[in-house]
């Protein structure tokens, strides 16, 4: 698979050295937020600082965009359908048809594409500055047995190598003549499906691939003590963004209860 469609990026930032537990803690401390808040400043205030958090990690911004790319693209029909459909007896502001164009369904949507938005950075602040040994070491560090933190770890980094491998196979196959824009639903499906056999059968040879090199490393076998070279250690600086976050956390909690 190309590198085009690997998620981490490498870099010597501070929040590449960040340890990969405080980045853990920050997306699940964001994303309760972005609930606990359901307003659109909130969410307008987590894009923003996703997008200065990978900003000052060097994250190039062509990747950002990829990574955000899809997500908009839900985003967009979530605040089109929330607003044609949502609102209930709110005011109307237009009508298109026999639909009422209303400002609380306006309102919903817009919070709920900006949501999406927010979670796709806030997960991409972590994913795109921890690498997949520190995925599973953090996970294990935190409790979570070898073997879960592992499949949690291939698992991010699979999902987003096998969509661009579908876009390629869709691509090869639009060369070779086939036509995707057929009449009909029954009949758009149908001319997917040289693209999803030859998915299925990419699918099926790199998990072969993995299996035998999860085996090779021993993955599965009892008894066996695992080391590393370099053992997870909280410095200074992790204790304090640590320390940080839970006053946030607990600021957040006070004022949302008051």
């Amino acid at each position: 698979m190309r590198a085009d469609f690997q998620v981490y990026i490498p870099g010597a930032s501070w929040l590449h050295r960040l340890d990969p537990r405080v980045k853990l803690v920050f997306v699940l401390l964001a994303s309760v937020l972005s609930f606990l808040w359901p307003t659109l400043w909130m969410q307008a205030t987590l894009i923003g600082l996703s997008l200065l958090l990978l900003a000052s990690a060097g994250v190039p911004g062509r990747r950002v965009a990829r990574v955000t790319r899809n997500i908009v693209v839900m985003a967009s029909v979530v605040f089109v359908l929330s607003s044609l459909f949502g609102g209930g007896n709110s005011a109307i502001l237009f009508s298109l048809g026999p639909l009422n164009v209303r400002l609380g369904g306006v309102t919903q949507g817009a919070l709920l594409a900006l949501r999406l938005v927010a979670l796709a950075l806030i997960f991409a602040v972590w994913l795109l500055t921890t690498d997949q040994t520190d995925l599973v070491r953090g996970f294990v560090a935190l409790g979570i047995p070898y073997n879960w933190g592992l499949t949690l770890a291939l698992a991010f980094r699979y999902f987003p190598a096998y969509a661009g491998l579908y876009g390629r196979i869709r691509e090869a196959q639009q060369a070779r003549g086939l036509d995707l824009e057929g009449a009909g639903l029954r009949r758009r499906l149908q001319s997917y499906q040289p693209v999803l056999i030859a998915l299925i059968i990419s699918a099926l040879r790199n998990s072969e691939v993995l299996g035998w090199a999860l085996e090779s490393r021993g993955l599965g076998a009892t008894g066996l003590h695992r080391t590393v070279f370099r053992p997870l250690h909280m410095a200074r600086r992790d204790w304090v963004i640590l320390t940080m976050l839970g006053v946030m956390l607990a600021l957040a909690i006070a004022l949302r209860v008051l």
